[in-house]
């Protein structure tokens, strides 16, 4: 997932570019709607929940270590908390507005 500007990293060379050198490309950014953004984290924690599903029947099977299972499961359970993070930040905005006088 990338969010505008946060993925780039901006070095003093390309903020004050030295004399007698050109100034660097400008960057392309494509834009993603908001929604877009929200999909592909969904998309994102679906996959690590069916990952560390996918583990720990592996486990129960004998194939997987019980490490990779642990460390499987913890990632998904921190994506689930950052989801739910998001969405109560989503509700709270959204109610905010609602409660905007027109």
């Amino acid at each position: 997932m990338k969010v505008l500007g946060v993925n780039n990293f901006v070095s003093p060379a390309n903020v004050a570019p030295s004399i007698g050198r050109a100034a660097p490309a400008a960057e392309t950014v494509t834009q993603k709607s908001f929604g877009d953004v929200l999909t592909n984290m969904m998309k994102n924690v679906d996959q690590t929940l069916r990952s560390a599903e996918q583990m720990s029947v592996g486990a129960l099977t004998g194939d997987v270590p019980i490490q990779k299972v642990v460390e499987s499961v913890v990632a998904a359970e921190q994506k689930v908390q950052l989801t739910t993070a998001v969405r109560d930040k989503i509700v709270s905005a959204y109610l905010e507005l609602t409660r905007m006088p027109i």
